[in-house]
């Protein structure tokens, strides 16, 4: 099931949050903990059910490892390592089966059959979230939990399927917090607007970008020099505007049912390094990279030349992390060299002008995304050639339409004599969009610092109503989010 869908907002939802309050008002708590467990179980296979079967066998015997380490006092380390491989190895032949054998049957000419095995949705973000929990166990960092906290803490729907990466320390004592068993006029306020601005930068921004690069990448040849810089720049406004609208929906419905669920999002296009891009980026993945990955491998505690094989490391896999793709591998080492030389050269960047900083953050960012789009590293060059050394021209007529509408186009289009009238809106409409959308990336306040402004003019909220509409009127085509390919 998706937030941005009529069954999600306007049955499911409403159906949950009226029954997890209603079972609370009656003092009902273990009920109410187990309907949200149930709510999102029924969230998560609501397109495949057997998902939920590998979710449920996740949850189950991690939950089995955790009492063990809970309570054993010898062998603690084995049950460690024995946590790290099922869960590793689950992820593995789920996710990366068919590369590996892709790749063995290329390299030593080989046949092995591909297995095709469909990836469940969420995996590699639960796997995570419950990795960091078996580790923690074994640390003795954990409380004894019932399996109905464990179970929510998993699963809880709004966080389920694309993170954040949230910890047990952070949401367990939420769920035990009687006080938030109770309706609270601010938090239902505040997950409104969350949920309100992040649906409208999916279905209105995100979505209008993701429809031209969609069709520029399966049309790159007929893309001339201009249509594939929009096409490089679309996909980096795209992918922003899903993943931070994606963030914002699943913070406001943490809201909604008074959980807060951490911040995973903070203008990362601001950023003036690299290394402060990955601290506005995906920011609990970084968390769990840094405390579970790099400080354990000794992090910057054993000199220089560890510390930049520690960050490659870290990096590699963050790449592998998001796809069985070489692709990824390159897209992740690639921001791991780029870490490595800013703490190389801290000295003579600190002196580089703020601006400037910035302008290659950003260039550089634009550029690897190519590669986390792209299917292929022969798609990979084929932008960069059409971008370099493409014909001149404006913009291409069919990615002009994507950001021009396609309503308002059949619109213009059925008036006699407006047809100059059509071909200059789809000329002007794309730059307008670059042109607001910059605007909010680079100047705009996000999210988190409108909603903590506690807003209450009316023509604030007027404006949030007409978003929340033209929002809602934009549903009938329903798309995933990026960050469920992962």
């Amino acid at each position: 099931m998706l937030f941005n869908s009529y069954v999600f907002i306007l049955a499911f939802l409403p159906v949950v949050w009226v029954l997890y309050f209603g079972l609370n008002k009656l003092k009902w708590y273990k009920a109410a903990t187990w309907a949200l467990v149930l709510a999102s179980l029924f969230f998560y296979g609501f397109n495949n059910w057997k998902f939920c079967l590998v979710l449920i066998a996740s949850i189950v015997v991690n939950f089995v490892l955790h009492r063990v380490l809970l309570y054993l006092e010898q062998g603690r380390k084995f049950i460690l390592v024995l946590g790290i491989a099922a869960n590793v190895g689950l992820l593995f032949y789920i996710k990366y089966t068919d590369f590996f054998l892709e790749n063995v049957n290329a390299l030593f000419g080989l046949s092995f059959p591909m297995q095709n095995i469909l990836l469940p949705l969420g995996i590699s973000f639960y796997t995570f979230q419950q990795l960091s929990f078996v580790v923690d166990s074994y640390r003795k960092d954990t409380q004894k939990y019932s399996f109905g906290e464990y179970a929510l803490f998993v699963s809880f729907f709004p966080q389920l399927i694309a993170g954040p990466i949230v910890l047990h320390s952070d949401m367990v004592p939420q769920f035990r917090d009687m006080a938030r068993r109770k309706l609270n006029a601010a938090n239902i306020y505040d997950g409104l607007q969350y949920f309100t601005l992040g649906l409208a930068k999916k279905v209105l921004v995100a979505d209008t970008f993701g429809r031209a690069v969609d069709w520029g990448y399966s049309n790159i040849m007929e893309l001339n020099a201009l249509s594939a810089i929009v096409l490089i720049l679309g996909y980096t406004i795209q992918i922003y505007f899903d993943f931070s609208g994606y963030c914002d929906m699943a913070m406001g419905l943490g809201k909604l049912f008074n959980f807060d669920i951490a911040i995973n999002f903070n203008s990362p296009y601001k950023a003036k390094s690299v290394g402060e891009f990955w601290d506005r980026w995906h920011m609990t993945l970084t968390k769990f990279f840094t405390t579970y990955v790099y400080i354990p491998l000794g992090g910057s505690r054993k000199g220089l030349t560890r510390t930049c094989i520690n960050t490659m490391i870290v990096f590699f896999i963050s790449g592998f992390w998001h796809g069985a793709d070489w692709t990824f591998v390159v897209w992740g080492v690639m921001h791991g060299t780029v870490l490595v030389l800013e703490r190389l050269f801290v000295k003579p960047l600190a002196k580089v002008p703020g601006f400037i900083k910035w302008l290659y953050t950003f260039c550089f960012v634009n550029f690897a995304w190519v590669f986390f789009r792209a299917d292929f590293f022969r798609q990979v060059l084929s932008v960069f050639k059409r971008a370099l050394l493409g014909e001149g021209g404006s913009v291409v007529l069919e990615m002009r339409q994507e950001f021009a509408g396609e309503g308002l186009n059949n619109l213009l289009s059925q008036v006699q004599g407006m047809g100059n009238v059509t071909d200059m809106w789809n000329q002007i409409a794309i730059w307008l969009w670059f042109g607001v959308v910059s605007i909010i990336m680079f100047f705009g306040k996000n999210t988190h610092e409108i909603v903590g402004q506690k807003k209450t003019s009316s023509l604030y909220i007027y404006g949030l109503a007409v978003l929340a509409l033209l929002s809602m009127i934009s549903l009938a085509d329903v798309s995933k989010f990026l960050y469920f390919n992962f």
